[in-house]
């Protein structure tokens, strides 16, 4: 059974641990560069649309094989 200043110790470190990595991704955050307003608005629009068409597509494509198959089974 372990005593009591081991367990504290491996908390302890663990703490240690969990506020160097906490202090250090801050750091790197500050190196991000981040995409301005009118990027995030033009990437959001190009995203919005593509799910779009790929959505009209595949519904096109599921409702003609539904079509199909009610025309083979009948």
């Amino acid at each position: 059974m372990k005593n009591v200043g081991s367990i504290f110790e491996s908390y302890s470190k663990a703490f240690r641990n969990m506020f160097t990595f906490v202090r250090e991704a801050k750091e790197e955050l500050k190196k991000v560069t981040w995409p301005s307003r009118d990027e995030v608005t033009s990437f959001t629009i190009v995203v919005v649309v593509t799910l779009i068409i790929i959505s009209l597509f595949l519904w096109l494509v599921d409702s003609g094989l539904m079509i199909f198959i009610k025309f083979v089974t009948k």
